[in-house]
This record gives structure tokens, C-alpha cells and sequence, in this order.
């Protein structure tokens, strides 16, 4: 049996300030069915006005789970299996509700709700700090360079800093180029690679094409327009056999790109990256519906990070989620969830022409064996590890713990081909 006061649980949900905000307007009904205890959130415009023991009304909203696996998930430090329960890494909940008028709209007001209980539980977590830099300005630099793909003329944002081996930077869905900004700037890796983030078209400061009526159309994106632009931005910057490494949909690419075009990459690093990541419906899903907000992205996504991330970091990650247009995370989801399937070509790779590394979040659902393991697995020569600490978006949400990492695998691409 879990242990606590459901007044205090109320006072304590009231008085953060993170869940007034997430909750304003909202009224709804929420219960947490813990084994056989069930206990009702009653939300009134934004404030909790009770917590008890529910009823036998159906509520909106209703959060099931055995007492063992609350029990993880309301420790002070969740394992990572039990880090998020919104964002479904953890199959053993179930939620039910209307996910346009209650579920997604509220996605960060049931997040908070969660956390706050983990606090009356255990305490406030400790948080790390994030020191300011010490420097006037960053050195990147940024500019704009016209590409063609698919007869299309794409104008693409992207930064750049250091010398050396080009290291070309996809960052993921929905996202944009800001998700490399720390590895951008640090120096060691300045010494021996040139560092290109890009923001993909359409997203971040790359702007739709004039030359089309986009908003016409579904926004949509495929394997081979991903790897044409990928390809395609090589070509305009003149790269030399670039190191190419992407996060999420960026690690799914990579393999994909070693098995297409392992003549354009020397070596090729997936982050996060599966076989194949069967995905229902993203428009169920409510990734892209007039009724949710670009809000329930950024508190998804910040439900995909580790708890122990510094927090700022973060919360950043889930700020550059805040902006992006509001179809592009579910027309990137169709790439990520439909068209990317190496089931049975896998093993084609050849990594005598080009070198696969596979990282994988602790935190994050790829480390699951049917995730990067298996991809390691049928890719014959590939090297894969695990990133302590770290969720779905290492290089912005803990990027000293993601350098830890990634330094021996540069250096041992930088030994081979520098």
C-alpha cells in the first residue's frame, strides 16, 4: 500500500505553480487505480478541488496500473523501464480518456499531477545545476544554402563550427538544428571535425519552399526525401565522405543511409535507432489535431528524457518541441513509424564501406532488445553501447553524459579516416 495524506497530495498539487499553469481552464475528473485502491482527482478549473476515494461514476480520465508498478513509477528515481508514464514507455499502464478534450490537451497537468505525488512520497527531487558560460559569444555560425531535392528548391538553415572531418548533424522529429548547440561548441570535438547542424525544410528556421503549394498538401515525409536531402546538403557544402549522425528519426537514417549510400559517408552514428518502430495512427494519436496544441508536444517530449538530466537542459528540449509547425511532427512520425523497416536488409550493410555506430539512452525505449540491440545485431561489424543517464534526446538534455560517450567513438573514426 502506498503511504499518503490525499489532503496533502491536494494542497501540495494547488500550490505548484507548473500545474496551475498546465491546468488552467480545465475541469475534469482523474482517477489513479492503484491495484484495488482508486483514488479521484476532482479538477475544477484549474485546481484540484478534492482527492479521495472514487466512485462508481466513470471518470474522464483513468490512469490503471498494478500497486507494484505505481510503486516504480513513484520512486524517488524511477528505473528506466518506469521513467515515463504519459509518453507509453511503460506498456504495464493504461490510460483511458478523450485524448482531444482531456488527455493531450492536459498531457503536462497529468505529468505534474504524477510528479508532485512522487514529491509528497519521497520529497522534491535534488536538481542539477546548469553553470552559465563563460564566454561573450558562440562559435557557431550560421547560414543559408539552396538545395534541389525531388526537383524542388529547398532554402536550409544550418550552423556550423570547428575543422576537420565533416560531422553532418540530423536532429529529430519535429525538432530542429538547436538540439546540437553544446556539441557545436565545445572544443575538443572543434580540433578534428567540422560540426554541420542543419535544420531540415520545413522545419526550424528552414522555411517551406515557394516553388510549391505546401499548404495544399499532407505534409509527409519520406525515406528517400530524407536521404536526397541529406545527400543533397554533402553535395552544396562539398563535403568529403561526412560523418553523418542523427537522433530518433537522425537514427534511423543512419543505417539507412549506410545501406543506400554507403559510398557518401565514411561513417555513419545512429542515436537512438531501431530495425523498425511500428507506430499506430499518428493522426489518432492526436499528433496533429485542431484541439491539442503544440503544448502536449513539448510535455511529451519532456517525458521522454531522464529524470536525471539537468533539468534546464531539459526543459529546453521540450521548448524547441513548443515551436515547431504544427503538422511536422506527425508527417516526420510517418518516416520514423512506416517507412523506415530494415527487417531483413539489415544485414546488407556493409561496414567495410562504411562504419555503423549505435547509441542508445538509458532511458530511452531503443535500449529494449527488440530496439538498437537487434539493429546491432543483424548489422554484421557494428559497435553499439548504452548512454548512461540519458533519455531520448542525449546531446540537449545532458550533453556532458552524451560527450562521455561519443568521445571514444569519434576518436576511433578520427584514428581510421583522419
Amino acid at each position: 500500500m502506498l503511504h499518503f495524506s490525499p489532503e496533502a497530495v491536494r494542497d501540495r498539487v494547488n500550490a505548484d505553480p507548473e500545474f496551475r499553469l498546465a491546468a488552467r481552464y480545465w475541469s475534469c475528473t482523474v482517477v489513479l487505480e492503484m491495484g484495488d485502491t482508486r483514488l479521484e482527482f476532482v479538477v475544477e478549473d484549474g485546481k484540484v478541488a478534492k482527492v479521495g476515494p472514487a466512485g462508481t461514476k466513470r471518470p474522464d480520465i483513468r490512469i490503471s496500473a498494478s500497486e507494484g508498478d505505481w510503486r516504480e513509477l513513484l520512486a524517488a528515481v524511477p528505473r528506466p523501464s518506469y521513467q515515463s508514464l504519459l509518453y507509453g514507455n511503460n506498456e504495464s499502464f493504461t490510460i483511458e480518456g478523450d485524448r482531444f478534450s482531456h488527455v493531450n490537451p492536459y498531457f503536462g497537468a497529468l505529468r505534474r499531477l504524477v510528479a508532485v505525488l512522487r514529491e509528497e512520497i519521497n520529497g522534491p527531487a535534488p536538481q542539477q545545476a546548469v553553470p552559465d558560460v563563460d564566454r561573450l559569444f558562440d562559435t557557431a555560425v550560421g547560414r543559408y544554402v539552396y538545395i534541389q531535392v525531388e526537383g524542388v528548391q529547398y532554402r536550409v538553415y544550418f550552423e556550423e563550427a570547428g575543422e576537420g572531418i565533416p560531422l553532418v548533424l540530423q536532429h529529430t522529429a519535429g525538432a530542429d538544428g538547436r538540439q546540437w548547440r553544446h556539441l557545436l561548441e565545445d572544443a575538443d570535438l572543434q580540433r578534428r571535425y567540422r560540426m554541420i547542424a542543419y535544420d531540415l525544410p520545413y522545419h526550424g528556421r528552414s522555411l517551406p519552399p515557394t516553388g510549391i503549394r505546401w499548404w495544399e498538401e499532407q505534409y509527409r515525409f519520406t525515406k528517400p526525401f530524407l536521404m536526397d536531402t541529406v545527400i543533397a546538403i554533402n553535395h552544396a557544402l562539398e563535403l568529403d565522405r561526412p560523418v553523418f549522425m542523427g537522433c530518433s528519426i537522425g537514427g534511423h537514417l543512419a543505417p539507412d543511409l549506410a545501406l543506400y549510400h554507403p559510398e557518401e559517408f565514411r561513417a555513419v552514428i545512429g542515436v537512438n535507432a531501431w530495425i523498425h518502430t511500428p507506430v499506430a495512427d499518428p493522426s489518432a494519436a492526436g499528433f496533429n489535431h485542431p484541439r491539442i496544441s503544440n503544448e502536449w508536444k513539448a510535455s511529451a517530449m519532456l517525458g521522454s528524457t531522464s529524470s536525471t538530466s539537468p533539468e534546464a537542459y531539459r526543459r529546453e528540449t521540450a521548448w524547441v518541441y513548443s515551436q515547431g509547425a504544427p503538422p511536422v511532427l506527425e508527417g516526420d512520425v510517418y518516416y520514423y513509424g512506416k517507412d523506415h523497416n530494415l527487417t531483413g536488409l539489415a544485414s546488407k550493410i556493409d561496414t567495410a564501406r562504411v562504419d555503423v555506430y549505435l547509441l542508445s539512452g538509458e532511458y530511452d525505449r531503443s535500449v529494449a532488445d527488440a530496439g538498437a540491440p537487434e539493429l546491432a545485431r543483424q548489422i554484421p561489424g557494428a559497435k553499439y553501447q548504452i548512454i548512461k543517464g540519458v533519455g531520448h534526446f542525449g546531446s540537449s538534455e545532458n550533453p556532458e553524459r552524451f560527450k562521455e560517450s561519443l568521445m571514444p567513438v569519434l576518436d576511433e573514426i578520427y584514428a581510421k579516416h583522419g
